[in-house]
């Protein structure tokens, strides 16, 4: 495979650079579809779908749930309305869905589950754990992540528990949790380091070596001092037993950190082929062993920008994360005129493929977050993809 280096320079500006990225995405693949993408859920007024985490149950059905968002009403009084998220069944490979009332799951803590999103995860011992971000007053968005666990397939849960007794600004993303094949679970975190959210983030990882009874925090860190630094991490256990690590950056391109010893430390953060501002990613192993990354293959509007966010592209990588294959698209509405996010992907393989589901939002062409909650555009979209083809040996 063929590295592929980013077509565009981060601080290139104009009508020139929409020009360029449109001419580029026209010489992409497109994903082969079974199902192609379509919003299966609409935003609301009060609260907005972002974050989905996906879990294929052993009798074929598929279980979603997302936490809905930054709800544009006082957060207090969202978390005493909505505890915890609502579960969603489908029993047709992802096709349609149903929803199935709240996760019967008891929330005694402060704040509230937010817009970071969910990762499920069949554990070693047969269980379900979930983990979820949330939202603490004071924390500029972040706090210590919560679990709960399942022993009969989302029916019930174990009771809402954080992760770190002490409080932190701690961003987790969706479909992040991993369980190595040691048993130790890894979970990639970002902790802010700067002033605002979203100013500069670290990479670290909470590690638990009892199937998520207990958790610390690794030893090592993976940091930038560049904008934004190295935030949103996911991981992945390579075949030699490392775990990479793969964070957005306000560089223009996601980096990647390694760890020799299962999460407790990591090498200082390279920048990667993968083009992009600093936006969503998701990183998953493939049935086949190699690695896929769900990410926004667009040069940033200037440097350290959140945009674009669009279009959504999966990047193919046979050798370990050292090279990735040319982008394919999976959604690329709005990228014309920037004015679309196509984010926070969550990806399940069926035996049909992949379903990948994502959220869909307004997008500020200046590159603003303004009005990207609008409740009249978009919600949550979902496609079944066929899984990519075999590359050619290198």
């Amino acid at each position: 495979m063929k590295s592929v280096r980013p077509i565009f320079k981060p601080l290139f500006l104009g009508a020139a650079l929409l020009l360029a990225g449109q001419a580029e995405l026209a010489a992409f693949e497109r994903a082969r579809f079974l199902v192609p993408p379509e919003i299966f859920i609409r935003h609301t007024s009060e609260r907005s779908f972002i974050g989905p985490g996906l879990i294929a149950l052993e009798n074929g059905d598929i279980l979603m749930a997302a936490p809905w968002g930054r709800p544009p009403t006082n957060f207090e009084a969202i978390a005493a309305k909505f505890p915890v998220p609502i579960l969603y069944r489908s029993t047709d490979g992802g096709r349609t869905w149903k929803e199935q009332g709240r996760m019967k799951m008891e929330w005694s803590l402060t704040g509230l589950i937010s817009d970071g999103g969910t990762s499920f995860l069949r554990l070693r011992d047969g269980r379900i754990a979930v983990v979820f971000n949330r939202h603490v007053p004071g924390l500029h968005g972040g706090g210590a992540p919560v679990m709960a666990g399942s022993s009969d397939d989302g029916q019930t849960w174990t009771a809402a528990k954080l992760l770190t007794e002490k409080d932190d600004a701690f961003y987790v993303m969706n479909d992040r949790l991993i369980q190595l094949s040691s048993g130790r679970c890894v979970l990639p975190v970002a902790r802010k380091v700067g002033k605002t959210e979203g100013d500069r983030d670290e990479a670290l990882a909470m590690l638990s070596e009892d199937a998520g009874a207990t958790w610390r925090l690794s030893r090592g860190i993976a940091r930038m001092d560049a904008p934004r630094g190295m935030a949103e991490p996911c991981v992945a256990e390579l075949k030699d037993g490392r775990v990479l690590m793969l964070g957005r950056t306000g560089l223009g391109s996601h980096h990647v950190a390694l760890s020799m010893d299962g999460g407790e430390t990591w090498s200082k953060p390279v920048a990667t082929t993968l083009a992009a501002a600093c936006s969503p990613l998701t990183l998953k192993t493939l049935p086949d062993g190699r690695l896929i990354v769900f990410y926004n293959h667009a040069a940033p509007i200037k440097d350290g920008a959140f945009f674009p966010r669009t279009p959504l592209c999966y990047a193919v990588s046979d050798d370990a994360g050292k090279t990735w294959s040319p982008p394919v698209i999976v959604d690329d509405d709005g990228a014309a005129n920037t004015d679309r996010q196509n984010i926070y992907p969550s990806v399940c393989f069926t035996k049909e493929g992949m379903l990948v589901m994502w959220s869909s939002h307004r997008a500020d062409p200046q590159g603003s977050f303004a009005g990207g909650y609008d409740a009249n555009i978009g919600g949550g979209k979902r496609a079944i993809l066929a899984l990519p083809t075999l590359t050619l040996p290198h």
